[in-house]
């Protein structure tokens, strides 16, 4: 049974969905929300196997991908009938690739009975409209900020420093304010990144160079600019201003154009140009 706590509406649902289990269950939701932790708390006890993305050495990674050999192992373990309740969770379902996908699909078309699946996705565009149109779609909402306060009391969060950058990066998440609290170097890291993107929106264009000439990686290019924009996000709902909300386009284009296999330091050094 899960520690992380739970919205309530959601509380409600998730007792209900495990109750009730549809044949295809899909649970979306923020990233760092806890959709396996919430798959697990809907599956109880019936948990058959977790499947989840991997590297090209077969380790579990977030930016890794689910295969099309992990989809045909699972078909065969899907295959025979069963007795009593069996439940399959497919973790970070949008990191199918096209062929393990295709996969999947035909799992969907061909029900077994006690066979359920429970997929997760913070991206559920990515998957195929076939397989959207074959699962019954349930989103996890955030917790409440005294929820909040509650969980980072409960993991031993009592320096004010650290509680304010656990709220500013993942204030209604519980699993990445679990994740972050337990990994202080990882902290760390996360806070120079938000520093940087701190000068990087309000800093000189010599300033913003130096930052972009350093991240020279795609996901912490990725990185910067989504602190970027989470930073003029929550400056805008106290201070409305259209030079931030035109930084914030600029920063979306170079993000979505780094995201689609762009030249990093090309579109970061093309954005400090655009920044003024």
């Amino acid at each position: 049974m899960s520690t992380l706590l739970f919205e309530s509406t959601t509380k409600q649902q998730l007792d209900a969905l495990a109750a009730d289990l549809p044949q295809s269950t899909l649970l979306t939701g923020a990233d760092g929300a806890g959709l396996l932790t919430a798959a697990k708390y809907a599956a109880g006890v019936n948990i058959a196997a977790i499947i989840q993305p991997t590297d090209k050495d077969g380790a579990v990674a977030p930016a890794g991908s689910i295969k099309l050999d992990a989809i045909r192992q699972l078909r065969r373990q899907a295959r025979g009938r069963a007795a009593t309740r069996t439940i399959f969770i497919i973790d970070d379902a949008d990191r199918m690739n096209h062929r393990a996908q295709n996969a999947f699909l035909k799992l969907l078309e061909e029900p077994t009975p006690h066979i359920h699946f429970i997929l997760t996705s913070h991206k559920p565009h990515l998957l195929l409209a076939t397989i959207l149109s074959r699962v019954e779609r349930f989103s996890i909402r955030p917790i409440s900020l005294h929820q909040t306060h509650q969980l980072l009391k409960q993991l031993g969060v009592d320096d004010p420093r650290i509680e304010q950058q656990l709220l500013f990066l993942a204030s209604g998440k519980p699993a990445a304010l679990t994740q972050l609290a337990r990994e202080p170097v990882n902290l760390e890291k996360i806070g120079n990144i938000v520093r940087d993107a701190q000068q990087f929106i309000r800093g000189s264009n010599y300033q913003r160079s130096v930052i972009a000439m350093r991240y020279t990686d795609r996901q912490a290019a990725q990185q910067l600019l989504s602190y970027c924009l989470a930073i003029i996000t929550h400056t805008l709902h106290r201070n409305p201003s259209r030079s931030l909300i035109h930084k914030s386009e600029h920063i979306a284009d170079a993000y979505g154009r780094i995201a689609a296999n762009g030249n990093v330091r090309l579109q970061l050094v093309a954005l400090t140009l655009l920044m003024v």
